[in-house]
């Protein structure tokens, strides 16, 4: 921390990785549980072929799943590029700016866990009991203020600790970071850490691709510090989530 040729990139990549998770959980919770909502109407007609369609992504190996969406980001070849010429006559480098490269990152990674939400938020969808919307409704509550006063509280007791979880993985997600870009694109020649980079995958840059010969005492630290982040915010975040429950006694 006090060394300045290891502080600027520590703090760049500390920051990227919370922005990489807190959007990640955020997009991917937003979206399943709006799906969720969708499914759980029983007006809806067919939906269990929906169900089924929408947790493939989920199904697919992750890996797979990455190198896939890696061939449609090719600045060159790509199926985004390809359609971008055709409509608009331009070309976006995904994976070689750093903008375009960090958003890439968290679309291909909203879209692997987003089948995750939309079950668990189903899941705790129908365990609220029909009887408080009724009460809801004879009230004179609109479709938004049920679902701001009732169904939005009672899912964030059993759903806040998996979110805490989803944050914690994603935080230490080196899978999808190195498949997708490796850590890049490069911001500073001789710099180990590429524009994104996360803790972890900078981590190993410094273990096994420092510039300099490997850089174990370095690596090994930010591996303390990581340690010492997650396990941080997984006892505020518990602490903070019993709160909650407050919510449930309530109702």
């Amino acid at each position: 921390i006090t060394t300045p040729a290891y502080r600027g990139p520590f703090f760049r990549v500390f920051l990227w990785t919370i922005e990489w998770s807190f959007f990640t959980v955020l997009f991917s919770f937003a979206l399943g549980l709006a799906l969720a909502v969708l499914l759980n109407d029983p007006r809806m007609h067919l939906r269990g072929l929906y169900r089924s369609l929408l947790i493939v992504p989920y199904a697919m190996p992750a890996f797979i799943s990455v190198l896939v969406w890696r061939g449609f980001f090719n600045t060159q070849f790509g199926l985004f590029n390809h359609l971008l010429r055709a409509w608009l006559g331009i070309a976006i480098p995904w994976l070689d700016q750093v903008f375009a490269a960090r958003a890439s990152l968290i679309l291909v990674n909203t879209w692997l866990t987003f089948p995750y939400m939309m079950l668990v938020s189903l899941g705790a969808l129908q365990s609220i009991p029909v009887e408080l919307y009724e009460a809801a409704k004879v009230d004179g509550a609109g479709a938004w203020q049920r679902f701001c006063r009732i169904t939005l509280p009672l899912l964030m007791i059993p759903l806040a600790p998996l979110l805490i979880g989803s944050f914690a993985f994603t935080f230490n997600n080196f899978t999808i970071i190195w498949l997708l870009t490796e850590g890049g694109p490069v911001i500073k020649i001789g710099d180990p850490a590429g524009a994104t980079d996360i803790l972890l995958s900078y981590a190993y840059k410094l273990a096994f691709q420092a510039p300099g010969g490997n850089d174990m005492a370095l690596a090994s630290a930010v591996a303390v510090v990581i340690f010492l982040i997650i396990g941080g915010i997984s006892v505020l975040s518990f602490i903070r989530t019993r709160a909650l429950e407050e919510v449930a006694y309530g109702l």
